[in-house]
């Protein structure tokens, strides 16, 4: 049995000191106050479990300690001391909650029998209480796995994942939940369907290993949703305080439900038909994407054939009046593209866009022309969409692979300055003028990527050089598409001119833009390649360039784009 802490308050020292040497000698914890004030503060001080008080202290005066101890918790043990005289106040002191009566001097035995009466009601409390706590998280965990199930009800593997990751983050307090499904039938990738917190850069695809590999990178827990022999995928949980011992040892059983969901919602879009489209927009779902993909792939792999895609997400604030939403991103990109060209919703803020025979350079392009597409207003209609482009097989030979490599570089335009300065309202010197100003602030903003413009103070045969390396580099990938403002004499537009690259598909646009305004001195090149794209800008004075370059898609679309129009193209 545990030890207690006791109160003892009488005037009469005999008793306080038997009460002490007994006690003691049983183990527990003993205070003795002589006085009602003392021995108020030493209740205050020490919540007693056990509290033995005599009530004719101050000539009935103890009642309000009894009292006042009873007020400090309903969890102290309190037996009242009384002489033959004082019994009329003890019989008050049971009224105000003593829980027994023991007659002046008590014996030994007497104080060692009410204390083992209060250690046995506090382990039956401690009991009981422990009891309901149970019964309130079975009740509790209960609740939780009936949430899960009820999410087999929808359709939407979104909202799966994000009723899982809700989930999973109140029963064990995460501050990063990650949930990982299958990605496609019969395929061993894992790709994300929901996350709540700030995750540490999560790959959007990934399989078993590497997915392991990122949660010991990112000390993240790792529970596998698994029913038996059915694996549908992980839940990656950001370290926390620990959850409740019951809660921990529910996680399993809260898995199992949670992957026979995945499983269910799975299996009804995969049996719904391969042309069910999504019910809010014009695109198709995405278990018909993976489906089309797939022939998609083989048709490629056994004819030496051709083919891209894109990934369009959505940014976070559609609040914004000039923000898109899912509807307009459906209609903008189905409007632009063609017939034979394969539109799909993956969830709330994602579509992907499947580009049968069209190389890279095909995808640049209608990346391009879909990202250019304007309101009544003159607005961008897909104001805060990140796209991305991948081709097969410069980028990779199945799905997941074209599909990371679409998202990595869709996240990376994000920092594009181009709708951030709303480049696309100004003529290209003041797009560049532009550029030039914010140069500094941008450096400033975050880390250095090969997305973020650089500034350049060179020769202009050092541009040059560095423009046919570019070149170069991209030429190595199969086609390129080049845009490139004339020089007089033997300037950058000559030497691209001269490069062998510049003869084959896509080919090269000399644009002569000298006569507008503010151009005379303009350097330009937008440079789309199957892997990538680059831009290089700025003004040149005699033998000398200032200006900037970067791998950014956006801004190549854009010089593109500003130096056709400034030439009268």
């Amino acid at each position: 049995m545990s030890a207690l802490s006791v109160l003892v308050v009488a005037g009469d020292e005999g008793v306080r000191e038997l009460a002490r040497d007994v006690l003691v000698q049983a183990g527990d914890q003993v205070l003795v106050a002589s006085g009602i004030p003392s021995g108020i503060a030493s209740a205050e001080r020490h919540p007693p479990d056990l509290a033995f008080v005599d009530v004719g202290l101050g000539q009935g005066a103890a009642l309000a300690l009894v009292h006042h101890l009873r007020a400090l918790g309903d969890a102290t043990y309190v037996i009242a001391m009384a002489t033959k005289e004082t019994l009329e106040i003890a019989a008050h002191a049971l009224s105000l909650g003593a829980s027994g009566l023991l007659l002046m001097p008590p014996s030994g035995d007497e104080l060692l029998s009410a204390a083992t009466t209060a250690r046995t009601r506090r382990g039956r409390d401690a009991e009981r209480t422990a009891m309901r706590r149970e019964v309130e998280e079975t009740k509790r965990l209960m609740n939780y796995g009936g949430r899960l199930a009820a999410l087999g009800a929808g359709t939407s593997m979104d909202d799966v994942g994000g009723g899982v990751a809700q989930t999973f983050r109140e029963i064990t307090g995460a501050p990063v939940v990650l949930v990982y499904a299958q990605a496609a039938t019969d395929s061993q990738d894992l790709r994300a369907i929901a996350a709540i917190g700030e995750p540490d850069a999560p790959p959007p695809f990934s399989d078993e290993l590497g997915l392991m590999r990122y949660a010991e990178s990112r000390a993240l827990e790792v529970v596998p949703l698994v029913a038996g022999r059915l694996a549908a995928g992980h839940v990656l949980l950001g370290r926390s305080s620990a959850p409740p011992d019951g809660r921990r040892a529910a996680l399993p059983a809260l898995a199992a439900q949670a992957a026979t969901t995945i499983a269910l919602v799975t299996e009804r879009a995969r049996g719904s038909g391969g042309a069910l489209k999504d019910s809010e927009t014009s695109a198709y779902t995405f278990s018909y994407f993976v489906d089309i993909a797939g022939r998609e792939i083989d048709k490629a792999h056994r004819h030496d054939r051709r083919f891209a895609l894109a990934t369009l997400a959505l940014g976070d604030d559609d609040s914004r009046r000039s923000a898109a939403l899912p509807v307009e991103v459906s209609e903008t990109v189905l409007g632009a593209v063609r017939d034979s060209d394969v539109l799909a919703r993956i969830d709330a803020r994602e579509f992907y866009l499947l580009l049968p025979e069209t190389s890279g350079i095909g995808a640049h392009a209608c990346r391009r022309r879909v990202l250019s597409m304007r309101r009544d207003d003159g607005e961008p209609r897909l104001a805060g969409v990140a796209a991305g482009v991948a081709a097969y097989p410069h980028d990779g030979r199945d799905l997941l692979r074209l599909l990371r490599a679409a998202k990595r570089r869709a996240e990376a335009s994000r920092g594009s300055p181009v709708e951030r300065l709303r480049l696309f309202r100004l003529p290209l010197a003041d797009a560049i003028d532009a550029l030039s100003w914010d140069a500094e602030l941008a450096l400033a903003r975050g880390p250095v990527t090969p997305e973020t413009p650089r500034a350049l103070e060179l020769p202009v045969h050092d541009v040059v050089a560095l423009s046919l390396c570019a070149l170069e580099l991209a030429a190595r990938g199969g086609a390129v598409s080049v845009y490139v403002s004339a020089q007089a004499g033997p300037g950058l537009a000559a030497a691209l001119s001269a490069h062998p690259a510049a003869a084959r598909e896509g080919g090269l646009h000399v644009l002569d833009v000298r006569h507008r305004d503010g151009c005379e001195d303009v350097v330009a090149v937008a440079l789309f390649a199957e892997h990538g794209a680059w831009a290089l800008f700025g003004r040149q004075t005699g033998g000398s360039f200032t200006g900037m370059h970067a791998a950014d898609p956006r801004l190549a679309d854009l010089f593109a784009r500003k130096l056709v129009e400034a030439a009268g193209r």
